[in-house]
């Protein structure tokens, strides 16, 4: 993990703190348990972004451009997207909690708390990289899939298989005809 993404809190000029950064796959991937990483390999990853200090408050407004690639989500073959976004957060200093009945409001919700006189940006710039995320991905827009009776890419291979069969099980249900019509 990159040292160069801990800001000390107590340096941030009244004018704020601009930070431009670039990492890659191995500090994303390095960021995440051996069993616990996400459904994309991330590429590059282009970080902007602004620190500003108000009393104890610390803000970061920024922007972040990621190249990823994904598996294709109807043939399975590797695709490379770019995607891009703005993020905020708001930080203040963790206090403790005396009740045990808190009720958060919408506003608790944007605020992230910190502890001692330094904040790291990796964790909030990951999580700002696993919502850009798309669920689904597709290599090309005319991607024709795999084939759902010998599984071979369409995009590639001409099979002969026949498509238009129906399972014997459901072919009853061909038949079967509901009657919509209302009595007036």
């Amino acid at each position: 993990m990159s040292d160069s993404l801990k800001i000390n809190v107590m340096l941030i000029p009244d004018s704020g703190l601009h930070l431009a950064f670039s990492e890659g796959a191995e500090w994303f991937t390095g960021l995440f348990p051996a069993d616990g990483q996400p459904g994309f390999r991330l590429m590059q990853a282009d970080v902007e972004c602004l620190v500003t200090k108000s009393g104890e408050t610390i803000y970061i407004r920024g922007t972040l451009h990621v190249r990823l690639c994904m598996d294709c989500s109807r043939c399975l073959e590797p695709a490379d997207l770019t995607v891009g976004g703005d993020f905020t957060y708001t930080l203040v200093p963790d206090q403790m909690e005396t009740s045990d009945d808190l009720e958060l409001c919408a506003e608790d919700l944007e605020i992230v708390g910190y502890k001692g006189d330094f904040i790291d940006l990796a964790p909030m710039i990951c999580e700002q990289i696993v919502l850009l995320a798309p669920m689904k991905v597709l290599c090309g827009q005319d991607c024709r899939g795999l084939c759902p009776c010998c599984g071979e890419n369409r995009n590639v291979v001409t099979c002969n298989c026949q498509t238009g069969i129906v399972d014997e099980r459901l072919a009853v249900l061909k038949k079967f005809k509901i009657n919509n019509q209302q009595k007036g």
